[in-house]
C-alpha cells in the first residue's frame, strides 16, 4: 500500500488528489480532492505558493485522517516539458517558464515539513501513463496517449517505459506537420495536426467554411447534417488518419488512447478515424491496432500525476 499525491496544473486551476494505491493495475482510491485557482496572472510566486498550498493541504489531511499515513511521493503534470530542470513551453502559465519548478517547490514544501520525492512531467505524458497503468491501455507495452482538446498533446510508452526524448519533449504530436497548406497553428507554423484537428481549429475551420450553427463546437458540428459540417468532419477524419498513420509507422504501437474534449465524440468518430489511419498506415503495422477512448475521463490528469509518483517509487 502506498499514499501519493497527484497534481494537474492548468492555466486556470490546480487540481490535486491524495490517493491510496493497493495493487498494481488497480485504480488508486481517492482519499481527498482539492481544487484551487492557479492565479497565473498574479505571477511566479503566487503560482508556486498555490501549488505548494494544494500539496500541503492534501498532506495535512493524510496526517490527520489516514491511519498509518506516510507520503511516498508527489507527481505533477503540467503543460510544457522540463529541459535541464527548467520548464519550457508553458503558454498557459508564462510566469513559471524557465524556472526550476522541482527545486523551487521542494524548498517551499520543506517549510511545511514535506520531504517526499517529487516528479514533474508533461500533462500528456501523465495521461498516457495513467491509461497504461489503470485504463484503456492496461496490459499493453507500447502505448500512445493523445489529448485532443483546445490543443493536441501526446505521451509515449515504449517497451513498457516512459519515453521522454533528449530534452523531455517527446510526444508533442500536435506539432507534427500533416499538410503544410493548412491553417496556421498557434505556434506560428502551418499545417500542424493541432491546427487541423484540435477542438478549437475544427470549430474555426467550420466557421471559415460558412457554417451557420450558433456557438459551434466539435460535438454540434459532428451531429450536424449541414454541408459545411459534413465537409469539415470528412476533412478532420482524413487528417486524423494521416497523423495517426505517421505514429503507427514510426512507433508500431499496440494502442492509441484519446483524451480531451474531442475524445467524447460518439463511436462513429472512432470508426472513421480508425478507417482513415488504416488507409494511410503500413498494413502490417495497423493490423490489430486499436484507437480508443480513454477510460479515466476527466480524472485522467490527476490520476496520471499520481501514476507518475507510483511509477517512480
Amino acid at each position: 500500500m502506498a499514499h501519493v499525491i497527484g497534481l494537474d496544473i492548468g492555466g486556470t486551476k490546480i487540481e490535486g488528489i491524495l490517493v491510496k494505491a493497493t495493487a498494481a493495475g488497480v485504480i488508486p482510491k481517492i482519499l481527498k480532492k482539492v481544487r484551487m485557482p492557479t492565479n497565473a496572472a498574479a505571477g511566479k510566486n503566487a503560482v508556486i505558493q498555490n501549488i505548494a498550498g494544494v500539496i500541503a493541504t492534501l498532506n495535512r489531511f493524510g496526517r490527520e485522517n489516514v491511519r498509518g499515513f506516510k507520503l511516498s511521493g508527489i507527481g505533477i503534470g503540467t503543460a510544457g516539458f522540463l529541459k535541464d530542470g527548467r520548464l519550457e513551453m508553458v503558454p498557459n502559465i508564462p510566469a513559471i517558464k524557465g524556472i526550476r519548478l522541482g527545486d523551487v517547490l521542494q524548498q517551499q514544501l520543506r517549510l511545511n515539513g514535506i520531504k517526499s520525492p517529487l516528479f514533474i512531467e508533461n500533462d500528456s505524458i501523465c495521461f498516457a501513463l495513467a491509461e497504461f497503468m489503470f485504463g484503456a491501455a492496461r496490459g499493453c507495452s507500447n502505448v500512445i496517449g493523445v489529448i485532443v482538446g483546445t490543443g493536441i498533446g501526446g505521451g509515449l510508452i515504449l517497451g513498457g517505459r516512459l519515453y521522454r526524448g533528449r530534452d523531455g519533449g517527446a510526444g508533442h504530436i500536435g506539432h507534427t506537420t500533416i499538410d503544410p497548406s493548412g491553417p496556421k497553428c498557434g505556434c506560428g507554423q502551418r499545417g500542424h495536426f493541432e491546427s487541423w484537428c484540435s477542438g478549437k481549429y475544427i470549430t474555426e475551420r467550420y466557421i471559415a467554411a460558412g457554417g451557420k450553427i450558433a456557438s459551434p463546437d466539435p460535438k454540434k458540428i459532428f451531429h450536424s447534417s449541414e454541408a459545411a459540417a459534413k465537409k469539415v468532419m470528412a476533412e478532420t477524419y482524413d487528417k486524423f488518419g494521416i497523423a495517426f498513420a505517421n505514429l503507427i509507422n514510426t512507433f508500431n504501437p499496440e494502442i492509441i488512447v484519446l483524451g480531451g474534449g474531442v475524445s467524447n465524440l460518439p463511436g462513429e468518430f472512432y470508426r472513421k478515424i480508425n478507417a482513415a489511419a488504416k488507409k494511410y498506415a503500413y498494413a502490417a503495422f495497423s493490423s490489430g491496432l486499436k484507437i480508443v477512448k480513454n477510460k479515466l475521463g476527466d480524472s485522467a490528469g490527476v490520476y496520471g500525476a499520481a501514476a507518475l509518483a507510483l511509477h517512480n517509487r
